[in-house]
């Protein structure tokens, strides 16, 4: 853990001692009254905790913020419901990256009952996120969704506010032109591979099948909803490998990394 998120932005904070992070402030990272921890809050503030007192129930904490966490990238993953353990490594993986968002969904070639776990009924994916924001130091969480259908995710709106400027940009999938890049993931000869596409504008949105990809008919969805399609070469990888790859690429090509 190389940052604690805490609860809120309040100054004065309480940790039940059963709390993962209460036991690792105590025995993990041996903290004692009086020490302080480098912590941050859900808004984006980073600052330090002083652990102020402890008892038998819960520990003390004083926050003290002093800056702004960087803004998230301007990536959203669109993803094919996977297994909840893989999707769990995804959500962790992408979190530590810094993407701004993911939307899961099922899909015709996908398996239907993944989408009933508590993975995603129950949004387990929320405490992986955390795990993410934790080991990137920095609490910003991506907006993690659900859709139940390509169609519905096709039609959300995803809105981008990097915290460092004063507008916000907003993109809609389906309807009105937006300065974006949209791209599908699916492979095809006359396709052309990542390292070679133009990347229009940001915000850009990655679609990622499951293991055994896209149907015919939910290419021409994307590809009718604005997508260009777009190759991983003539290697078959898994679904958590193509998240994590095709996000790494493109923020290098944006600067990031």
């Amino acid at each position: 853990m190389n940052l604690c998120i805490l609860d809120s932005e309040e100054p004065q904070q309480l940790l039940p001692l059963k709390d993962r992070r209460a036991q690792h402030i105590l025995s993990v990272l041996k903290k004692s009254i009086g020490d302080r921890i480098r912590v941050g809050s859900p808004g984006g503030l980073l600052g330090w905790a002083t652990l102020v007192s402890r008892t038998d129930e819960a520990i003390a904490l004083r926050f003290d913020a002093e800056e702004i966490a960087p803004a998230l990238r301007p990536v959203h993953v669109f993803l094919g419901t996977a297994r909840p353990i893989q999707a769990a490594r995804i959500v962790k993986e992408l979190t530590i990256l810094g993407v701004a968002g993911i939307t899961f969904f099922p899909t015709a070639l996908g398996e239907k009952s993944y989408t009933q776990s508590n993975f995603y009924t129950q949004r387990e994916y929320l405490m992986y996120a955390r795990d993410g924001a934790e080991q990137a130091g920095n609490p910003r969480l991506p907006d993690i969704r659900l859709s139940w259908s390509l169609r519905e995710a096709l039609k959300q709106r995803i809105e981008f506010v990097p915290q460092e400027q004063t507008q916000t940009i907003v993109t809609t999938i389906q309807g009105a032109p937006a300065p974006c890049t949209k791209i599908v993931f699916h492979p095809s000869e006359n396709a052309p591979r990542l390292s070679e596409f133009p990347l229009a504008g940001t915000p850009i949105i990655l679609a990622i099948g499951t293991e055994r990809g896209w149907t015919e008919t939910e290419v021409h969805q994307f590809v009718d909803a604005g997508f260009s399609v777009c190759s991983l070469g003539d290697r078959i990888l898994k679904t958590e490998t193509a998240a994590i790859s095709t996000t790494s690429i493109v923020l290098a090509r944006l600067g990031y990394i």
